[in-house]
């Protein structure tokens, strides 16, 4: 063992959800450590690809701020992105696919603004480490053991805040759990999402006015004023082709696990990102299962960036110039928390009490056994509960991300990353409070943690 470590907040996973939780956490003043097993910060949206970033707003209304706003800005200072955009539809009320805005991003600069804001905050960063054990007793976690490429260490925190998407540290420390649907436990499937260059996209998007008929949904984002004159005069974003890909498929000239494509034009003249491979049956908490997907997907990848180059308009001279170094994963374990947030409280967009987040974006079900999709537009925009942040006999452990409690049709909507960054800012934010008052996660003032989110700037119960 190398030097231990002792702290009053360890973040344990450093995607969206554990780098909002750990800047939100120091800058509240806790010693904080992020523990992250890739070598940069950003989980689904820099070693997935995820992008854009969905809705952070109800219709017109932003109801997601903070740390994700803070993000989003220093992207903007870096030329990382345009920051949020509007997307419209014909059908008023719908806002299939987005959510009704994006927030289209380029992921190597993400890598570095991440890292900025992270040390800003004060905390300290461990990149390349693994947590190899977890040590539990009495309902807290006491320990963790890290292991990197020069050494293995134990830490030990106060307050430990598991955003791991699979809910790894709690579920080593006895917390109860459910994967999937009720009916079969079968996930949503994973994908891998890439890129393609030098594509023309006046002619891509020339075709796409003219042949609305092929397309399930398609919009285009309203660019602001006084961008770079070298990025993208407009853009668009759609899912259809599904004649094409059904034909390509039928005559075996594509290999894709799904019936059409959704693509995302970028920010950035010529590009395109694609969300369009899929597989199912994937228990992503298997090893064996996610070298199985990392292989079939990029199969995929191969085919369709060949049979786009042929038959895309506009897609004659394009070429692949980026894909997911790791499988995006929809959903895994989802803890059993003091509250578990369900699809009617998404869908009716029910507020709580004990609100600290905001989520907004319908419920977006990829099905677990076949190509379809579920969408489901929502009343309003619902509260996410502090209570679901809690797993059932952990006091000293809280949840962010995707493994928050929540129904496998709830978590299709709080899944996305603008979610995420919003509950993990709020889990921050209470293990400092509780650490500093020396207290239990369920002992901390909820009002008080509240009133703490919207000095960090983020929208909670009430406001909106």
């Amino acid at each position: 063992m190398s030097s231990d470590l002792h702290v009053e907040v360890a973040v344990i996973g450093g995607g969206p959800a554990g780098v909002a939780a750990a800047i939100a956490a120091a800058r509240a003043g806790a010693k904080t450590v992020l523990v992250e097993p890739n070598s940069f910060l950003g989980g689904a949206g820099t070693a997935s690809m995820v992008g854009p970033w969905m809705t952070n707003y109800y219709k017109d209304t932003q109801v997601i701020r903070g740390v994700f706003q803070d993000v989003v800005d220093e992207l903007v200072h870096y030329e990382g992105s345009t920051g949020t955009l509007k997307c419209p539809y014909d059908n008023p009320g719908e806002t299939k696919g987005t959510g009704g805005h994006i927030t289209p991003f380029d992921a190597e600069i993400l890598k570095f603004v991440l890292n900025k804001l992270v040390l800003e905050s004060g905390c300290i960063l461990k990149l390349n480490t693994y947590v190899d054990e977890v040590e539990a007793a009495g309902g807290k976690v006491t320990s963790v053991a890290l292991r990197s490429k020069s050494s293995r260490s134990r830490l030990t925190a106060n307050m430990f805040i598991d955003c791991t998407g699979d809910g790894d540290i709690a579920v080593a420390a006895g917390a109860k759990y459910e994967m999937g649907r009720k009916s079969d436990g079968l996930t949503q499937p994973v994908s891998a999402l890439f890129k393609m260059s030098y594509i023309d996209m006046d002619a891509f998007i020339e075709y796409t006015q003219t042949h609305k008929d092929e397309f399930i949904w398609v919009s285009y984002p309203i660019l602001p004023a006084g961008l770079p004159s070298y990025f993208s005069d407009r853009m668009v974003c759609l899912s259809g082709f599904n004649r094409l890909i059904s034909q390509g498929q039928q005559s075996g000239e594509l290999y894709l696990g799904r019936e059409r494509i959704t693509l995302f034009s970028d920010y950035r003249k010529g590009d395109m990102l694609f969300n369009a491979t899929r597989l199912n049956k994937i228990d992503a908490t298997s090893n064996e299962d996610l070298i199985r997907a990392e292989i079939d997907l990029r199969e995929q990848i191969i085919s369709l960036v060949s049979f786009a180059r042929k038959y895309l308009p506009g897609f004659s001279q394009a070429s692949l110039s980026g894909a997911a170094s790791r499988v995006g994963v929809r959903e895994t374990r989802r803890i059993m928390g003091d509250y578990v947030l369900d699809q009617e409280d998404v869908l009716r967009g029910r507020k709580f009490d004990d609100g600290i987040a905001k989520g907004c974006f319908p419920v977006d079900i990829h099905s677990p056994h076949d190509k379809t999709n579920v969408w489901v537009e929502l009343d309003d925009a619902y509260d996410i509960p502090y209570r679901s942040l809690l797993p059932e006999g952990l006091e000293n452990v809280l949840l962010a991300g995707r493994n928050i409690s929540a129904t496998h049709e709830a978590m299709a909507s709080s899944r996305v990353q603008s979610h995420c960054m919003a509950m993990g800012q709020a889990a921050g934010l209470a293990a400092a409070m509780a650490s500093q008052e020396k207290v239990s996660t369920r002992e901390i003032s909820v009002s008080s943690l509240q009133k703490n989110l919207r000095e960090q700037n983020a929208i909670v119960a009430g406001d909106v």
